[in-house]
């Protein structure tokens, strides 16, 4: 079988020169970018103040219409026939019973709970870790070295990665092009 696929090849950036002028591509890019971006924001800005009063409106109007609801639901719990909904034409209304939580009693604070549950030895957790950033201040002030880090079996290690910075004063509306 033969196949008719073109592989084509990346350019290769091979002087100083190229790698300048492919940076101004990336800076100018990215100032037309950045200018898109802005003309987007300033349109959506435009689109929401247009329909934020109209929205205001109705969002107020439906949380005091579902305050009258809940009012009448809490008076007339017979109408839930004992469930905790009701199917309308229009729409269910009830009650959601929700995740259990603890909560302290009157006069309680949760150190005071921690002390009754620890005099119990009971239903108290004690979470033990390294601490990580401890260990990377002393290794900075030279508290630890190397050695003793290797020997608690750790190592101190540093990401680089690659970065472009375009100058984008300099891209005032000229667009540069990678093949100019």
């Amino acid at each position: 079988m033969t196949s008719n696929r073109i592989k084509l090849t990346s350019p290769v950036i091979s002087t100083r020169a190229e790698a300048e002028r492919v940076l101004g591509d990336i800076a100018a890019s990215t100032a037309a970018l950045n200018a898109a971006k802005a003309k987007l924001d300033q349109r959506l800005t435009s689109i929401r103040q247009e329909h934020e009063g109209t929205i205001d409106q109705l969002a107020k109007r439906i949380e005091a219409l579902s305050g009258l609801l809940q009012q009448w639901a809490e008076a007339s719990p017979e109408e839930f026939g004992g469930k905790k909904s009701i199917d309308f034409i229009h729409g269910t209304l009830g009650f959601r019973t929700g995740m259990p939580k603890l909560k302290t009693l009157a006069g309680w604070t949760w150190d005071k709970v921690l002390g009754a549950l620890d005099a119990a030895n009971h239903f108290v957790r004690i979470k033990r870790e390294v601490d990580k950033e401890g260990v990377l201040m002393a290794y900075g002030r030279g508290e630890l070295d190397d050695a003793e880090l290797r020997g608690a079996g750790m190592r101190v290690v540093q990401d680089e990665s690659f970065f472009v910075e375009p100058k984008l004063e300099e891209q005032s509306g000229k667009i540069v092009t990678s093949a100019n």
